[in-house]
């Protein structure tokens, strides 16, 4: 009898001792982090307008994002990240058409080159401090970020009738690069030492020049081919979510 009450004490002081440890474990602030986030694109300013009344309209719908981010904590709740971020985003078709409108009588559809060449297309390499905010079991990271910016324009077409003329106006791809800065926020939740979900909010704004984009059009049997230059500025939300990797931290208690 004095055996078991002893094989069963401890039991009970080892599951003690290892709940007292997972709780200290798992409640440890961790200095870095590497997260990979899925999520959606809302296009601002001029870039989301889909109106043909300024040529800095981008036209632009929703679309989709994906980035990945590391973070370290250098002191105290401050430290220094990096992220990397692809997003495409649609543009509407009926407003790029009425670009080009000119009478009720006109008869144009707009289109799109297929895949990846007819949306808008941007990746962005961004670096800048972090502010992290302790809440328990969840975190919240408060960020400012400036880097460079790549984007491509869509490849378009618009064709129909204009004045009872056959017409054909197609644009194509064209690539800039321009400085970009944003800022946002993350909320992680642990759900193991190493392990946490998250949610992310961020802002970014890149203005690019758009040079030397070819333009071709053909109104009956008269075709012209021409080169121009527009500037776009490309703003954007995006929510996203997705998986953190969390380092332990730097003072261990085991």
């Amino acid at each position: 009898m004095n055996r078991i009450c002893l094989i069963l004490f401890l039991l009970l002081a080892a599951e003690s001792s290892w709940a007292q440890k997972a709780f200290i474990f798992n409640s440890q602030q961790k200095n870095g982090f590497l997260s990979f986030s899925l999520g959606t694109s809302q296009p601002l300013g001029t870039f989301g307008k889909r109106t043909a009344d300024a040529d800095e309209n981008g036209l632009a719908l929703r679309g989709q994002t994906w980035s990945v981010m590391a973070g370290y904590r250098l002191a105290g709740p401050l430290g220094l990240m990096g992220r990397y971020e692809e997003t495409q985003n649609g543009i509407d078709t009926k407003a790029l058409a009425a670009a080009v409108s000119q009478t009720p009588n006109d008869n144009v559809e707009g289109s799109t080159a297929a895949g990846q060449a007819g949306r808008w297309q941007s990746r962005s390499l961004m670096a800048g401090p972090f502010v992290t905010i302790p809440l328990g079991r969840l975190v919240l990271d408060i960020r400012t970020l400036a880097g460079q910016a790549w984007a491509i324009c869509p490849a378009t077409i618009v064709q129909g009738k204009l004045n009872q003329t056959e017409t054909l106006i197609r644009t194509e791809n064209q690539e800039a690069k321009a400085l970009a800065s944003g800022m946002g926020l993350s909320l992680r939740f642990r759900v193991s030492p190493v392990v946490a979900l998250h949610v992310n909010g961020d802002y970014s704004t890149a203005r690019f020049t758009f040079a030397n984009v070819l333009h071709e059009s053909r109104r009956g049997n008269v075709s012209q081919q021409q080169t121009h230059t527009s500037q776009k500025t490309l703003s954007s939300a995006t929510l996203s979510t997705g998986l953190t990797i969390q380092f332990r931290a730097r003072n261990q208690v085991f």
